[in-house]
């Protein structure tokens, strides 16, 4: 199954065996793949964080000294930190522009039915930009556990709940897409207006050059084992 995931600076591609990302730096799109391994894995997060504005990795930053100080002294807590899971839980509604961007160039190529090259940037740029198996149809099952309880239970309980509704979202997809259609066309409409942009050129080819690499480094995997 390929799974594809945005950040500031670039896209990537992968299933369980290996990665590719394509990243801009300087205006400039580079590439690089690699087996999955814990380095590959902190490598990726290592991206992933630093590719906020310093804005969002200074905000984020004091988040967590707050929720390190109210655990110390918890007298010290304004509010219960546990809005800052609810926070994290939601980041998909404050992604940065350009991390909506680049997020809007994924679901373009994951929704282009024919090959992915730049041949066809014209034609990818046209595609659905909502993606059925996006990560925000889990955050849209968080918060309807979350919403559905907060005004009834102590905050700790609804973000359980939260929680809860979540694993239903990931565990039972197959199962609740039948029943909870709803829900799934309220994660399409927050895909569309809030959690991607329409993607500017640098964003489509970055997207499409991660897809083409990832492509590339799989058939040379398999031709290996088949030899």
């Amino acid at each position: 199954m390929i799974m594809g995931m945005s950040f500031g600076r670039g896209v990537l591609f992968h299933d369980r065996n290996v990665l590719a990302c394509a990243e801009v730096k300087d205006g400039v799109i580079h590439m690089w793949a690699e087996k999955i391994t814990l380095k590959t894995i902190g490598k990726l997060w290592y991206r992933i964080f630093f590719s906020f504005p310093w804005y969002y990795q200074l905000f984020h930053l004091l988040l967590a000294g707050y929720v390190l100080a109210a655990i110390v002294k918890p007298d010290w807590a304004i509010i219960d930190p546990m809005w800052v899971a609810v926070y994290i839980a939601g980041f998909h509604f404050v992604f940065p522009k350009m991390m909506k961007k680049f997020h809007g160039a994924e679901h373009k190529v994951f929704s282009y039915g024919g090959k992915k090259s730049l041949a066809a940037l014209k034609e990818i740029q046209r595609a659905n930009i909502v993606n059925d198996g996006c990560s925000t149809n889990l955050v849209v099952w968080f918060f309807t556990g979350f919403i559905l309880s907060v005004f009834f239970l102590p905050l700790e309980w609804s973000v359980a709940c939260g929680v809860a509704g979540l694993l239903v979202g990931m565990l039972g997809d197959r199962y609740v897409r039948k029943y909870f259609g709803f829900l799934y066309k309220l994660s399409a409409f927050f895909q569309k207006y809030s959690t991607t942009k329409e993607p500017d050129r640098l964003h489509l080819e970055t997207a499409i050059r991660s897809y083409m690499l990832f492509e590339h480094i799989r058939e040379v995997d398999r031709l290996q084992n088949a030899s």
